[in-house]
């Protein structure tokens, strides 16, 4: 499959796939030390987090339940914008420990309102789990995320999960637009 056609043409590659792969191994093997025997929600922040999720559960040896929240900033836009809620868990997750599972932590406005949401709904403790963390002194500076995959300067990425004007989620490398 050659999806450097698909490519905008001032893009470059910032992560290929197999770094993509080792890092996820990585968090798996965090993961299931950290939560062994514990009852876990896996809540997936939509439509970014998916891919990334989904190689990730396949990773995971816990006993969890699996749902999402369709949260949403950026629509065809490149910076952030107000906070759209489409769809909100519908498991329990009173006493339960629930993993956040996001493509990208950015400003954090959104993982902020995801969690303070589950906060809400008596969960027994809240972790986020991203795969790249993006390094800049914007957003919340008292919300960090508990697991990162990848640190990254401040860039706008897409592939593996995260989107150019609402597109290109599907490729399997992690690439930036030169501004």
């Amino acid at each position: 499959m050659n999806q450097q056609k698909l490519l905008p043409e001032n893009s470059e590659l910032l992560v290929k796939h197999e770094q993509i792969q080792q890092s996820i191994s990585e968090l798996a093997e965090q993961l299931n030390n950290d939560y062994d025997g514990k009852e876990v929600v896996y809540l997936t922040v939509m439509n970014g987090g998916m891919i990334f999720a989904t190689d990730l559960a396949k990773k995971l040896d816990l006993n969890m339940e699996m749902d999402y929240v369709q949260v949403s900033r950026y629509g065809t836009e490149t910076t952030g914008g107000q906070l759209i809620w489409k769809h909100q868990c519908e498991i329990n997750l009173e006493d339960k420990h629930v993993l956040l599972i996001d493509d990208i932590f950015d400003e954090g406005y959104t993982l902020m309102a995801v969690h303070e949401w589950c906060e809400k709904q008596k969960a027994k403790s809240v972790k986020s789990v991203v795969l790249v963390s993006k390094n800049h002194n914007r957003g919340y500076a008292d919300y960090k995320v508990d697991y990162s995959g990848f640190e990254v300067e401040d860039l706008y990425i897409f592939g593996y999960g995260m989107d150019y004007q609402e597109k290109l989620r599907h490729l399997n490398d992690i690439y930036y637009l030169k501004l």
